[in-house]
């Protein structure tokens, strides 16, 4: 999807941009209703060079490392799924595009996506480091 039209999800859907480049970030509170206390959660978007965005669910985090509310963990994955439904809703991208199970259009974009996910954490990982995993896998 391309980038504009990321963007106006995002807001729609209530996060705030707070930095923005290649990769966006992305902040929204979320409160606990048993302490009153508010817990940003971030999300982050990356642009690439043929203009399409990718949301990095599986890297979307709480600001503080300390211990986060179940009932906040539980509201962050809601709104991650939210999230993700109405990106996949998008009258922009056609059903063929949205089903064919391709991440790259040629073997040079299969490569660069290899050297991008070749670090990334597994689920269980990510759990470890306080973070939420992303909601497909």
């Amino acid at each position: 999807m391309e980038y504009p039209a990321v963007h106006q999800k995002f807001i729609e859907m209530g996060f705030e941009r707070i930095e923005h480049a290649v990769t966006s970030t992305y902040r929204l509170p979320i409160l606990c209703e048993k302490t009153g206390r508010v817990y940003p959660l971030f999300v982050t978007a990356v642009t690439f060079e043929h203009g399409q965005t990718m949301i990095n669910y599986e890297e979307a985090s709480f600001e503080e490392s300390r211990s986060v509310p179940l009932s906040v963990r539980k509201a962050a994955y809601e709104k991650l799924i939210e999230l993700e439904q109405r990106f996949l809703e998008s009258p922009s991208a056609s059903v063929k595009q949205a089903k064919n199970g391709s991440m790259a259009r040629n073997m040079e974009e299969i490569k660069k996506l290899g050297e991008e996910m070749k670090d990334l954490k597994t689920g269980s990982e990510i759990i470890d480091e306080n973070k939420i995993p992303d909601p497909i896998q």
